[in-house]
């Protein structure tokens, strides 16, 4: 290859590393689910390849150089397991359509750099990090990719281990360098991204949403409740005498209290319904598609669970019990801000009528 292709070469691989960087950080921070994101990325990355081999560099007919193996061999790295499939059935399918006498030997090369790829996945992290010693490892890696020349005539092959090796190997250590410090990069600020949204979103005492996140649910609640008749119920709970515990053992046992009736409260509740933290000692709950009746069952649950569990707290057993009070919308008003005072006046019947007990506003 000349001077000018393989510059020419990294122009093009740097400019698809680009938008694979770009469309992969759209994809971590758009898909939720672990699989879906895996298939995304894998598909993104399958594009990439098919579009690197659109524009390759051609060393002589029927042969051809692209970025397919700096992709591949980042894959299981970004794209896991089945992202890496992905993206290896749709090059290798891509290559063998191509034709040309490297047809058959480059998909079968698809398939080991993307074997290598993930085998590289099972090497211990604090062995090699995830900076440029990992880079160089897996840019070596790709010289897997030479498994085509097993598959020419061996004049060919000859021809090409001594003229081609090296420059194509330049290419594939450079270009995992490059393109692994931008996904890599992009990977650690969506990260920050989420850690900023997380930490505006979450009560850093209890890991319980905060209130703003519980307003935001139960407004689509009241929404669907109006437009589509779905009910919904909202339960508000406040521990029993928590000024007693703490002024007996102090504020920061107290906390620990807390943060411990929010763990039983997260592990008693179904995973559509948003526990929060409303203020102080004060929990509520958002149940979606349940109604008052059904709502009354899971705060007994609630109260029961915290009632028969002992917490230890710095080696000293507590007991703790609260009381609740439970509102459910009325098919004539789906006001937010009335079901939440409804709650709340139910959960004082709870308190004044001795604490430790469940009250249904609408039983009033």
């Amino acid at each position: 290859m000349e001077i000018s292709e393989i510059v020419a070469a990294y122009i093009r691989v740097l400019a698809l590393a680009v938008l694979v960087v770009y469309a992969y950080a759209w994809v971590i921070r758009t898909v939720g689910q672990r699989l879906t994101r895996g298939v995304a990325a894998g598909l993104l990355f399958g594009l990439g390849g098919i579009l690197s081999m659109n524009d390759p560099i051609v060393m002589r007919p029927g042969l051809i150089y692209d970025a397919r193996s700096i992709l591949l061999i980042l894959s299981p790295i970004y794209a896991g397991p089945i992202g890496t499939v992905i993206a290896a059935a749709m090059m290798g399918a891509h290559r063998f359509l191509l034709g040309g006498v490297g047809a058959t030997g480059g998909a079968v090369s698809v398939v080991l750099v993307a074997l290598c790829g993930y085998a590289s996945t099972f090497i211990p992290r604090h062995r090699v990090g995830t900076g440029w010693v990992r880079s160089l490892l897996l840019g070596l890696t790709t010289i897997s990719s030479f498994i085509v020349l097993v598959f020419l005539p061996p004049d060919i092959a000859s021809e090409l281990l001594l003229s081609a090796a090296a420059p194509v190997m330049l290419a594939n250590i450079l270009g995992v360098l490059l393109l692994a410090d931008l996904l890599e990069r992009e990977k650690q600020r969506v990260r920050m991204v989420r850690a900023l949204e997380n930490e505006a979103s979450v009560d850093p005492l209890t890991k319980l949403p905060n209130r703003r996140v519980f307003q935001r649910a139960a407004d689509r609640c009241a929404k669907e409740a109006s437009n589509r008749g779905r009910p919904f119920s909202i339960i508000m709970l406040d521990v029993d005498h928590f000024k007693k515990i703490n002024d007996t053992w102090g504020h920061s046992v107290g906390d620990t209290v807390l943060s411990k009736v929010a763990d039983l409260i997260r592990q008693t509740v179904r995973k559509t319904d948003i526990a929060a933290r409303y203020g102080g000692e004060e929990i509520v709950i958002l149940l979606p598609n349940t109604e008052g009746r059904d709502a009354s069952t899971v705060a007994e649950k609630i109260r029961h669970a915290i009632e028969s569990e002992d917490l230890i707290v710095g080696g000293t057993a507590i007991k703790v019990t609260v009381s609740i009070g439970v509102s459910a919308v009325d098919s004539d008003n789906t006001n937010i801000r009335a079901t939440i005072e409804a709650a709340d006046k139910a959960l004082y019947r709870a308190k004044t009528a001795g604490r430790n007990r469940v009250e249904l506003a609408n039983a009033a």
